[in-house]
Protein backbone atom coordinates (compact mmCIF):
# COMPACT_ATOMS: atom_id res chain seq x y z
CA UNK A 1 0.00 0.00 0.00
CA UNK A 2 1.14 3.67 -0.93
CA UNK A 3 0.82 6.21 1.09
CA UNK A 4 -1.55 8.79 1.20
CA UNK A 5 -2.20 12.11 0.84
CA UNK A 6 -5.60 12.11 2.48
CA UNK A 7 -6.58 9.40 5.06
CA UNK A 8 -10.23 9.61 6.39
CA UNK A 9 -11.28 7.54 9.62
CA UNK A 10 -14.75 6.30 10.90
CA UNK A 11 -15.31 6.96 14.63
CA UNK A 12 -17.71 3.86 15.87
CA UNK A 13 -16.62 0.39 15.21
CA UNK A 14 -13.69 1.71 12.98
CA UNK A 15 -11.05 3.87 14.93
CA UNK A 16 -12.86 3.38 18.45
CA UNK A 17 -12.82 -0.05 20.31
CA UNK A 18 -16.03 -1.92 21.57
CA UNK A 19 -15.72 0.27 24.45
CA UNK A 20 -15.91 3.24 22.19
CA UNK A 21 -12.46 4.15 23.43
CA UNK A 22 -9.55 5.86 21.03
CA UNK A 23 -6.29 3.94 22.66
CA UNK A 24 -2.86 5.46 22.74
CA UNK A 25 -1.43 3.46 20.22
CA UNK A 26 -4.14 4.53 17.54
CA UNK A 27 -3.67 8.21 18.43
CA UNK A 28 -0.18 7.93 18.08
CA UNK A 29 -0.23 6.26 14.70
CA UNK A 30 -2.76 8.90 13.05
CA UNK A 31 -0.79 11.72 15.14
CA UNK A 32 2.27 10.70 13.37
CA UNK A 33 1.10 10.38 9.85
CA UNK A 34 -0.75 13.96 10.35
CA UNK A 35 3.36 14.99 11.58
CA UNK A 36 4.20 13.30 8.02
CA UNK A 37 2.62 15.18 6.06
CA UNK A 38 -0.55 12.77 5.71
CA UNK A 39 -3.74 15.18 5.87
CA UNK A 40 -6.18 13.47 8.60
CA UNK A 41 -9.53 13.78 9.18
CA UNK A 42 -12.87 11.97 11.20
CA UNK A 43 -15.35 11.30 8.72
CA UNK A 44 -18.02 9.99 11.12
CA UNK A 45 -22.00 9.66 11.82
CA UNK A 46 -21.57 11.46 15.29
CA UNK A 47 -22.79 15.15 15.75
CA UNK A 48 -20.09 17.60 16.00
CA UNK A 49 -19.88 17.92 19.67
CA UNK A 50 -19.68 14.44 20.38
CA UNK A 51 -16.76 13.70 17.34
CA UNK A 52 -14.69 16.28 18.52
CA UNK A 53 -12.97 15.33 21.23
CA UNK A 54 -11.37 12.38 19.15
CA UNK A 55 -10.85 14.60 16.25
CA UNK A 56 -8.71 16.66 18.88
CA UNK A 57 -6.94 13.67 20.01
CA UNK A 58 -5.64 12.37 16.99
CA UNK A 59 -4.94 15.89 15.49
CA UNK A 60 -6.87 16.26 12.69
CA UNK A 61 -5.58 18.73 9.91
CA UNK A 62 -8.28 18.14 7.41
CA UNK A 63 -12.13 19.61 7.21
CA UNK A 64 -13.95 16.41 9.11
CA UNK A 65 -17.04 14.81 8.28
CA UNK A 66 -19.84 14.39 10.85
CA UNK A 67 -23.55 13.33 10.28
CA UNK A 68 -22.81 11.35 7.84
CA UNK A 69 -21.71 13.94 5.66
CA UNK A 70 -24.60 16.11 6.53
CA UNK A 71 -21.84 18.99 7.56
CA UNK A 72 -18.31 19.19 6.77
CA UNK A 73 -16.38 21.60 8.95
CA UNK A 74 -12.93 22.51 9.41
CA UNK A 75 -12.18 21.66 13.50
CA UNK A 76 -9.22 23.82 13.31
CA UNK A 77 -11.35 27.16 12.24
CA UNK A 78 -14.69 25.92 13.19
CA UNK A 79 -15.66 26.75 9.41
CA UNK A 80 -18.34 25.34 8.00
CA UNK A 81 -17.39 24.09 4.63
CA UNK A 82 -20.69 22.19 3.47
CA UNK A 83 -24.26 21.62 5.41
CA UNK A 84 -27.40 20.52 3.76
CA UNK A 85 -30.35 19.34 6.29
CA UNK A 86 -33.36 17.31 5.45
CA UNK A 87 -35.56 20.08 4.97
CA UNK A 88 -38.43 20.75 7.36
CA UNK A 89 -40.93 19.05 5.15
CA UNK A 90 -38.86 15.79 5.05
CA UNK A 91 -37.94 16.09 8.56
CA UNK A 92 -41.75 16.67 9.03
CA UNK A 93 -43.27 13.13 6.86
CA UNK A 94 -40.60 11.29 8.51
CA UNK A 95 -41.78 12.19 12.33
CA UNK A 96 -44.77 11.82 11.19
CA UNK A 97 -44.50 8.15 9.91
CA UNK A 98 -42.34 7.43 13.15
CA UNK A 99 -45.10 8.62 15.52
CA UNK A 100 -47.82 6.58 13.44
CA UNK A 101 -45.48 3.69 14.19
CA UNK A 102 -44.90 4.17 17.76
CA UNK A 103 -41.27 3.90 16.76
CA UNK A 104 -38.55 5.99 18.89
CA UNK A 105 -36.78 8.57 16.39
CA UNK A 106 -34.48 11.41 17.27
CA UNK A 107 -33.84 14.71 16.19
CA UNK A 108 -30.19 16.59 15.18
CA UNK A 109 -30.46 20.54 14.61
CA UNK A 110 -27.62 23.15 15.19
CA UNK A 111 -25.52 20.79 16.97
CA UNK A 112 -27.99 19.69 19.21
CA UNK A 113 -29.91 16.16 19.81
CA UNK A 114 -34.29 17.07 20.10
CA UNK A 115 -35.98 14.21 21.58
CA UNK A 116 -39.59 13.88 22.70
CA UNK A 117 -38.87 11.74 25.90
CA UNK A 118 -35.42 12.07 27.46
CA UNK A 119 -36.64 9.48 30.36
CA UNK A 120 -36.47 6.89 27.30
CA UNK A 121 -34.26 3.60 27.79
CA UNK A 122 -32.68 4.50 24.41
CA UNK A 123 -32.19 8.17 25.09
CA UNK A 124 -30.29 7.21 27.89
CA UNK A 125 -28.35 4.62 26.35
CA UNK A 126 -27.15 7.34 23.21
CA UNK A 127 -26.61 10.08 26.28
CA UNK A 128 -23.95 7.95 26.96
CA UNK A 129 -22.44 6.57 24.03
CA UNK A 130 -22.43 10.54 22.73
CA UNK A 131 -21.82 12.17 26.03
CA UNK A 132 -24.67 14.36 24.67
CA UNK A 133 -27.41 15.61 27.06
CA UNK A 134 -30.42 15.52 24.41
CA UNK A 135 -33.20 18.43 24.76
CA UNK A 136 -36.63 16.73 25.23
CA UNK A 137 -39.40 18.56 23.64
CA UNK A 138 -42.17 16.57 25.14
CA UNK A 139 -45.00 16.53 22.57
CA UNK A 140 -43.81 20.03 21.12
CA UNK A 141 -41.35 17.37 19.72
CA UNK A 142 -43.17 15.98 16.85
CA UNK A 143 -44.86 18.91 15.49
CA UNK A 144 -41.39 21.24 15.91
CA UNK A 145 -41.09 22.28 12.15
CA UNK A 146 -37.29 21.75 12.60
CA UNK A 147 -35.32 21.15 9.57
CA UNK A 148 -33.43 18.34 10.84
CA UNK A 149 -29.74 17.28 9.79
CA UNK A 150 -29.98 14.26 10.52
CA UNK A 151 -32.64 12.28 11.86
CA UNK A 152 -32.00 8.67 13.72
CA UNK A 153 -34.42 5.94 14.43
CA UNK A 154 -33.45 3.46 17.17
CA UNK A 155 -34.97 0.20 17.85
CA UNK A 156 -36.10 -2.15 20.60
CA UNK A 157 -35.28 -5.40 19.08
CA UNK A 158 -33.83 -7.12 16.15
CA UNK A 159 -37.45 -7.62 14.65
CA UNK A 160 -38.42 -3.68 15.49
CA UNK A 161 -34.91 -2.99 13.56
CA UNK A 162 -35.71 -5.04 10.07
CA UNK A 163 -39.10 -3.51 10.17
CA UNK A 164 -38.04 -0.18 10.89
CA UNK A 165 -35.76 -0.04 8.03
CA UNK A 166 -37.93 -1.63 5.51
CA UNK A 167 -40.62 0.47 6.10
CA UNK A 168 -38.91 3.49 5.86
CA UNK A 169 -36.88 2.59 2.50
CA UNK A 170 -40.00 1.67 1.04
CA UNK A 171 -42.33 4.74 2.16
CA UNK A 172 -39.45 7.29 1.08
CA UNK A 173 -37.34 5.48 -1.04
CA UNK A 174 -34.69 7.94 -3.22
CA UNK A 175 -36.50 11.07 -0.62
CA UNK A 176 -34.47 9.98 1.77
CA UNK A 177 -30.75 8.28 2.57
CA UNK A 178 -31.33 5.51 4.92
CA UNK A 179 -28.65 3.61 5.98
CA UNK A 180 -28.21 1.16 9.10
CA UNK A 181 -25.80 0.82 11.73
CA UNK A 182 -24.97 -0.56 15.02
CA UNK A 183 -27.42 -3.24 14.82
CA UNK A 184 -30.68 -0.82 15.78
CA UNK A 185 -29.82 2.24 14.50
CA UNK A 186 -31.39 3.95 10.99
CA UNK A 187 -29.89 7.40 10.43
CA UNK A 188 -31.58 9.74 8.03
CA UNK A 189 -30.18 12.05 5.50
CA UNK A 190 -31.07 13.95 2.56
CA UNK A 191 -30.79 12.26 -0.37
CA UNK A 192 -27.89 13.82 -1.52
CA UNK A 193 -25.46 13.23 1.73
CA UNK A 194 -23.31 10.25 1.97
CA UNK A 195 -19.41 9.83 3.43
CA UNK A 196 -18.32 9.91 0.21
CA UNK A 197 -19.63 12.63 -1.40
CA UNK A 198 -18.21 14.69 1.97
CA UNK A 199 -14.64 12.94 1.08
CA UNK A 200 -15.13 13.89 -2.06
CA UNK A 201 -15.37 17.42 -1.53
CA UNK A 202 -12.96 17.37 0.93
CA UNK A 203 -10.26 16.20 -1.10
CA UNK A 204 -10.95 18.51 -4.42
CA UNK A 205 -10.76 21.58 -1.75
CA UNK A 206 -7.41 20.30 -0.59
CA UNK A 207 -5.91 19.48 -4.29
CA UNK A 208 -6.07 15.51 -4.01
CA UNK A 209 -6.86 13.11 -6.12
CA UNK A 210 -9.01 10.18 -5.59
CA UNK A 211 -5.88 7.50 -5.91
CA UNK A 212 -4.26 9.48 -2.96
CA UNK A 213 -7.12 9.02 -0.45
CA UNK A 214 -7.63 6.43 1.98
CA UNK A 215 -10.66 5.28 4.16
CA UNK A 216 -11.16 3.39 7.04
CA UNK A 217 -15.06 2.25 7.78
CA UNK A 218 -16.92 -0.45 9.15
CA UNK A 219 -20.67 -0.16 8.37
CA UNK A 220 -23.53 0.13 5.63
CA UNK A 221 -23.32 3.79 5.90
CA UNK A 222 -19.56 3.66 5.36
CA UNK A 223 -19.68 1.70 1.84
CA UNK A 224 -19.83 4.92 -0.55
CA UNK A 225 -16.60 6.36 1.19
CA UNK A 226 -14.74 3.04 0.86
CA UNK A 227 -15.85 2.28 -2.32
CA UNK A 228 -14.63 5.91 -3.51
CA UNK A 229 -11.63 5.78 -1.78
CA UNK A 230 -8.22 5.29 -3.97
CA UNK A 231 -7.78 2.72 -1.08
CA UNK A 232 -10.51 1.45 0.55
CA UNK A 233 -10.13 -0.12 4.40
CA UNK A 234 -13.10 -2.44 5.91
CA UNK A 235 -12.33 -3.41 9.29
CA UNK A 236 -12.15 -7.47 10.22
CA UNK A 237 -15.60 -6.27 12.00
CA UNK A 238 -17.34 -4.59 9.33
CA UNK A 239 -20.33 -5.40 7.73
CA UNK A 240 -20.42 -7.46 4.34
CA UNK A 241 -21.22 -4.51 2.50
CA UNK A 242 -18.00 -2.45 3.86
CA UNK A 243 -15.86 -5.27 3.07
CA UNK A 244 -17.32 -5.81 -0.43
CA UNK A 245 -16.57 -2.16 -1.29
CA UNK A 246 -12.56 -2.55 0.08
CA UNK A 247 -9.36 -2.91 -1.12
CA UNK A 248 -8.06 -3.91 2.50
CA UNK A 249 -9.45 -5.87 5.17
CA UNK A 250 -7.69 -4.65 8.47
CA UNK A 251 -7.13 -6.24 11.76
CA UNK A 252 -11.00 -5.80 13.90
CA UNK A 253 -11.77 -2.25 16.12
CA UNK A 254 -10.16 -4.44 18.77
CA UNK A 255 -6.90 -5.13 17.07
CA UNK A 256 -6.00 -1.17 16.28
CA UNK A 257 -6.75 -2.31 13.07
CA UNK A 258 -6.54 1.48 11.84
CA UNK A 259 -3.25 1.35 13.66
CA UNK A 260 -1.93 -1.64 12.29
CA UNK A 261 -2.51 -0.15 8.62
CA UNK A 262 -1.40 3.05 9.02
CA UNK A 263 1.87 2.05 11.24
CA UNK A 264 2.39 0.02 7.95
CA UNK A 265 2.11 2.58 5.01
CA UNK A 266 4.79 4.90 7.53
CA UNK A 267 7.50 2.40 7.56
Amino acid sequence: MKRPKLLAVDLDGTLLNEKSELTERSERALRRAAAAGVRVLVATGRMYPSALPYVARIGANAPCVFYNGALVRDPQTGQTRYARGLGAVLTADVLALYRERGWYVQIYHDDKLYVCDDADARCKAYEALSRIKALPLRQDFWRCGLDATKLLGIASDEADFREMADVTRARFGDRLYAAPSWGSFIEMMHPDVNKARALQRVAASLGVARCDVMAFGDGSNDKEMIQWAGTGVAMANACEAAKAAADVIAPSNDEDGVAAVVERILE
